[in-house]
């Protein structure tokens, strides 16, 4: 019913580009997500079609735990008419979704800046401990940058928090002095060069970022 309604244009869904389809629906997970111009005819047309599919598959839309998200310009008057045709009134979404920030933005240090907290977190609990090269590699490797490895796969993450956590794991990797950072004896392109290139095989955040980005175009 939503593809009928979006192919006789009575629900304008997203477009993100003019020569990319346009979207009203996104099904996911135990999820469904409705895409509308905010206006009352569109409102409408989607109570129509959520009470049709509720008649013919005797399902209900649980309203209470629905929610609905309007653009910083909308008008406080349209809001509570489209709140009324769908009797949706809850507007408060979740900071993240499925572990994900729900609005980057413009400032995007600060939607990630969970993931600095995450990885200095872990880091500094090692720090405390004594440990081998061949135990620091092991956390490194296996926890500090897998932590963005989900993230990394659906955004991109500035370059300089990714600079950051490259920062975070040399001084971990190299350890610390009295208070005082050791002297890197060597370079981090060779330390994230593979084993049989003699590096130590660690990924330069920013460059994995960009091969888990080009994987989803492939």
């Amino acid at each position: 019913m939503l593809k009928g309604e979006g192919a006789n244009q009575y629900v304008n869904g997203i477009q993100i580009s003019c020569t990319y389809p346009k979207i009203n629906h996104l099904l996911f997970a135990d999820d469904c997500l409705l895409f509308f111009k905010a206006d009352a005819n569109n409102a409408q047309v989607i109570k129509e079609c959520l009470t049709k599919y509720c008649e013919a598959s005797g399902q209900k839309v649980n309203l209470e735990k629905s929610s609905i998200f309007f653009s910083k310009r909308c008008k406080q008057t349209i809001r509570d008419n489209i709140k009324s045709i769908t009797q949706v009134e809850n507007e408060s979404l979740n900071e993240k979704y499925l572990g994900l920030p729900n609005e980057v933005g413009r400032s995007t240090n600060g939607a990630f800046k969970y993931l600095k907290d995450k990885v200095w977190n872990k880091i500094q609990g090692w720090i405390e401990q004594i440990l081998s090269a061949g135990g620091k590699e092991v956390l490194i490797k296996s926890v500090a940058q897998a932590i963005p490895v989900y993230t990394m796969g659906c955004f991109r993450l500035p370059r300089g928090l990714c600079h950051y956590l490259n920062l975070l794991i040399r001084k971990f990797w190299w350890g610390s002095e009295e208070g005082k950072r050791k002297s890197c004896w060597v370079g981090w392109d060779k330390i994230t060069q593979p084993k049989y290139m003699g590096g130590l095989g660690f990924r330069d955040i920013e460059t994995f970022n960009f091969a888990l980005l080009a994987r989803q175009a492939s």
